[in-house]
């Protein structure tokens, strides 16, 4: 089953796309490509382990990749399911837009959008009691979702719902992490991440 945008996406898409200037085309490449990020990974899993016990910060990083696994296998599913194609691929709008980057697979929703939330809601909600600044790792996500739209691949709504489904699985996995932390660990529930 193909999902078409509305017009509201296919408008809102063609605006946001052409807003931002040339000059930022190469931020905007750079940021969209995952390879980019790989620096940031590292110290997501690492501030499991920060003042904390090794099994505590390896049942965190395991969570945190569920997280993002869970995320990205239903994010896969749902491409499968769906089969929007990607406004670089769109007949209609391809003439109005500025296309910095062509993958070829399906559009609705984001991955890119779906797994970053999912990982920064889960290790904000954890860990948000023991790091007082921790709110800043949302600058993530939201430059490398909003990127989609900037080089032409993602449509506003595959973002919107990429970013919701994202949050909801952050959202339920932080809430499972403390029970099974402490089934396992026999941490209470109270205690920090």
């Amino acid at each position: 089953m193909e999902l078409n945008p509305t017009l509201w996406d296919w408008e809102l898409m063609l605006f946001l796309n052409n807003l931002s200037p040339d000059a930022l085309d190469p931020f905007w490449i750079v940021v969209t490509h995952t390879k980019h990020w790989l620096f940031l990974y590292p110290f997501l899993i690492l501030i499991f382990f920060y003042k904390s016990s090794f099994q505590k910060g390896v049942l965190g990083s395991l969570f945190l990749f569920s997280s993002v696994g869970t995320a990205h296998l239903f994010t896969e599913l749902t491409k499968y399911l769906v089969q929007r194609p990607r406004p670089n691929m769109t007949q209609e709008l391809m003439q109005g837009l500025k296309i910095l980057y062509e993958p070829t697979n399906f559009s609705f929703f984001s991955g890119h959008a779906s797994t970053s939330f999912a990982a920064i809601v889960f290790i904000y909600l954890t860990l948000k009691s023991k790091f007082n600044y921790i709110g800043w790792l949302f600058i993530w996500p939201i430059l490398f979702s909003v990127s989609r739209i900037f080089v032409g691949v993602h449509f506003p709504s595959d973002v919107i719902v990429g970013a919701m489904v994202g949050s909801f699985i952050g959202i339920s996995y932080a809430k499972l992490y403390p029970i099974l932390r402490h089934r396992l660990l026999g941490v209470s529930n109270k205690d920090n991440a």
